[in-house]
């Protein structure tokens, strides 16, 4: 059941409420999207939610892997390998689960680097809707990347009230 949780396609909805801005991004992570592909067990979902134009929070479950040597969000189409733009372990934390973990925490725009140095989350965001962003969990054994999770925005059915995430080649729509 965990397996289908963690592997399943996500939606991501973006809700119009007046004096808030609000954005959800998830993307499933997996061996197969790392470039090149990494045979492993290891399974993750990342969430990344900005509340205001200045902080990203996230959150990440990962199933199989108990000591990750890095977690970031790097630039880069799928397929494509890119440049770290956010070390999102710099100031997570770590709670520990039965089948694995769950890493929490949140960025401001100080925190981007790479070719992201100097712009804004807002900036961030575009990139990620543009399908530009990929999240990448890192490891001993893998230290390019033992899973990976794209993120991908779809053309939204209605302006306001629901978008979807295209994750891999298949795209859930709510």
């Amino acid at each position: 059941m965990l397996l289908f949780v963690l592997g399943s396609v996500a939606t991501v909805g973006v809700i119009s409420i007046p004096g808030a801005a609000f954005a959800k991004k998830i993307a499933s992570l997996s061996g197969d999207q790392v470039v090149p592909p990494v045979s492993t067990n290891a399974i993750g979902h990342a969430t990344f939610k900005h509340p205001n134009g200045s902080t990203m929070n996230y959150k990440l479950n990962i199933s199989g892997i108990v000591h990750p040597n890095g977690i970031g969000i790097h630039v880069g189409k799928m397929g494509k390998n890119g440049e770290l733009i956010v070390d999102i372990m710099k100031q997570a934390k770590e709670q520990m689960t039965k089948v694995g973990m769950i890493i929490t925490g949140s960025f401001n725009a100080s925190d981007l680097i790479g070719p992201m140095q100097g712009k804004t989350i807002l900036d961030l965001v575009a990139s990620m809707k543009s399908g530009n962003t990929y999240v990448s969990v890192d490891t001993e054994k893998h230290p390019t990347g033992e899973i990976r999770g794209q993120i991908e925005l779809a053309n939204s059915p209605s302006l306001n009230v629901t978008n979807s995430i295209k994750v891999g080649n298949q795209t859930n729509m709510t």
